[in-house]
C-alpha cells in the first residue's frame, strides 16, 4: 500500500465521519436524539406507573377513594385539561391565525375559576361519581343516560385531537408512518389509562405541571431571543394576516369558541371527576382555583412560539401541526430537544388517557349498570372499568383513520361545545334554579340542545 493510497483512505474515512457523525444532523446526533427521547420517556412512565400499585378496586380506579387534596385535585385537572391542544394545538393555531390561539387556555382558566366559585360545592356535596348521575337526581334516570351518551361523545371527539397531537410527535421524532404512529400511541395511552386510573391521572398531572412549564418557558424564551424580541417578531409577521387580532375569525365566532370552552370544561366528566374525588368540599374548590391560576400562561407561551415561527419560517415542512416539534429541533441541542419532545408526548398521552378514563367511567356506571342492574359492586369492578377504557381507546383510533380533515384545536372546540350543549344548561338549572325544575319547557330544551349543536356543526 503506497503512502498516497493510505492518505486517500484516511481522507475518505474522515469525510465519512464528518458527514455522518460530527456534522449537525449527522448519525451520531440522530441516534443521541433517539436515545435521549426513549430514555426520558421510559423514566417518565416509570414514575407515573408507580401509582398503579394503589389501584385495587373500581372505586379506586375512578375516584381514588375520595381522598384527593387540593393540589392533587389540581394535578388531575391539569393532567387531563392541559395536553396536545394547549401545546401543539396552540402553537399550530398561533402559526396559522395568531393570538386567537390563546382562546383554549384562557377559556380553561376561566372555566376552572367558575368551577371553584359556583359549582364545586354542590357537585362534591352530592357524593356522586359522574356528572350524569348528578343530573339524573334532578331530571330523572332517562335524562341521566341521555346526557351521559352525548357527554361521552364530546370527550370521545377530544381524544381524537390527542391522537393527532401524539402522532405529530412520533412522526417528527422517528419518521413513522401514520399507521405505525397510531399503533404506538394506542399502546402508550393504554399503559397510562389501564394502570393508574384517576390516581395515575394525578401523577401525570404533577409531573406535567413542572415539566410543561419548564419546556414552554425555555422555548418561548429562545423564540424571543432568536427573534430579537417581541417587537421584531411582530414586525416580521405578514401584514394582512390579522395575527395580532384576538377576534380575527370574527367577534361572534371567537366568543362562541370561548363560550364553548367554558361550558365544555364545566360539563366534562373527567374534570368534574377530580371534584368528586376530593377529600372535602374546600379541597375541591381550592384545587379548581389553583388550576385557574396556572393554565392560561401556558397558552401565552405557545402563542409566542407560533408567532416567531410564522415570522421566520412561513413554509413549514410537514404542515403547521409540526410547528412545535420543528421548533425543538431548530432551537435546542439534540439531547435537550429529545427531552422536551418526550415530555411533550407525556403531556399529550396524559390528557388523552384522562379523557379515556372519563368516557370509561360513564360507560361503566351509566351504561353497564343499566344492563346489569343497580348493584354497583358487580358492575363497577376494576376489570369492567379497564375493559371500557380499552374499548374507547380502540374505537377512537378508528375514527382517526377515517381522515377527518380538521386542525387539532378545531376538534377541541367541537368537543367542548357538544359537552356544553348536553350538560351545561341542565347543570346550571340544577344548581341555580332548583325551585323551577318542574317547568314544562325546560326538559324539551335540554333534550334538544345537543342534537341542535351537532346539526349546526356537521
Amino acid at each position: 500500500m503506497t503512502l498516497e493510497s493510505c492518505k486517500d483512505r484516511i481522507s475518505r474515512v474522515y469525510r465519512f465521519l464528518h458527514q455522518f457523525c460530527w456534522e449537525p444532523g449527522g448519525r451520531v446526533e440522530y441516534y443521541l436524539y433517539i436515545a435521549v427521547f426513549i430514555f426520558s420517556f421510559v423514566t417518565f412512565c416509570i414514575l407515573v406507573l408507580g401509582k398503579s400499585r394503589k389501584v385495587k378496586t373500581g372505586q379506586d380506579f375512578s375516584l381514588a377513594g375520595r381522598s384527593l387534596t387540593a393540589t392533587q385535585v389540581s394535578w388531575v385537572i391539569i393532567g387531563t385539561l392541559v395536553g396536545g391542544v394547549s401545546t401543539i394545538g396552540t402553537v399550530q393555531t398561533a402559526y396559522d391565525h395568531g393570538i386567537t390561539a390563546w382562546i383554549f387556555t384562557l377559556g380553561s382558566g376561566i372555566s376552572c375559576f367558575v368551577l371553584g366559585c359556583f359549582f364545586a360545592v354542590a357537585l362534591r356535596r352530592e357524593q356522586v361519581a359522574t356528572v350524569s348521575e348528578f343530573l339524573g337526581r334532578y331530571f330523572g334516570e332517562r335524562f341521566r343516560y341521555y346526557t351521559s351518551f352525548f357527554n361521552s361523545l364530546g370527550m370521545f371527539i377530544h381524544i381524537i385531537a390527542q391522537y393527532l397531537a401524539a402522532m405529530a410527535i412520533l412522526e417528527s421524532v422517528f419518521g413513522f408512518s401514520q399507521g405505525v404512529s397510531m399503533g404506538v400511541t394506542i399502546i402508550l395511552m393504554a399503559v397510562f389509562v389501564l394502570s393508574g386510573g384517576i390516581a395515575g391521572a394525578g401523577a401525570v398531572g404533577k409531573i406535567k405541571f413542572f415539566m410543561l412549564y419548564g419546556i414552554m418557558i425555555l422555548s418561548a424564551g429562545l423564540a424571543l431571543y432568536r427573534g430579537g424580541g417581541i417587537g421584531s417578531i411582530i414586525d416580521g409577521l405578514p401584514a394582512a394576516g390579522g395575527y395580532l387580532d384576538f377576534f380575527a375569525p370574527g367577534v361572534t365566532p371567537t366568543l362562541v369558541d370561548l363560550g364553548s370552552m367554558v361550558a365544555g370544561v364545566l360539563s366534562t366528566q373527567i374534570y368534574l371527576q377530580a371534584i368528586f374525588s376530593a377529600k372535602t368540599v374546600q379541597q375541591a374548590r381550592n384545587g379548581a382555583f389553583l388550576s385557574a391560576m396556572v393554565i392560561p400562561p401556558i397558552g401565552i407561551l405557545g402563542v409566542i412560539i407560533g408567532l416567531y415561527l410564522r415570522a421566520n419560517f412561513p413554509q413549514l415542512e410537514g404542515g403547521s401541526a409540526q410547528a412545535l416539534p420543528f421548533f425543538f429541533k431548530l432551537a435546542l441541542p439534540p439531547a435537550v430537544a429529545a427531552f422536551c419532545s418526550a415530555g411533550l408526548l407525556l403531556v399529550i398521552l396524559g390528557t388523552g388517557s384522562g379523557l379515556v378514563l372519563g368516557v370509561a367511567t360513564n360507560l361503566c356506571l351509566d351504561g353497564l349498570q343499566t344492563i346489569q342492574g343497580k348493584d354497583k359492586n358487580s358492575t363497577h369492578s376494576l376489570a369492567a372499568a379497564r375493559f371500557c377504557a380499552l374499548a374507547v381507546l380502540i374505537s377512537s383510533a378508528g375514527f382517526v383513520f377515517t381522515g377527518f380533515d380538521r386542525a387539532i384545536l378545531q376538534w377541541s372546540y367541537l368537543s367542548m361545545g357538544l359537552r356544553g350543549a348536553s350538560v351545561f344548561v341542565g347543570l346550571c338549572a340544577a344548581i341555580f334554579m332548583e325551585n323551577h325544575l318542574g317547568s314544562k319547557g325546560l326538559r324539551p330544551i335540554l333534550y334538544f340542545l345537543p342534537i341542535a349543536y351537532l346539526a349546526l356543526n356537521f
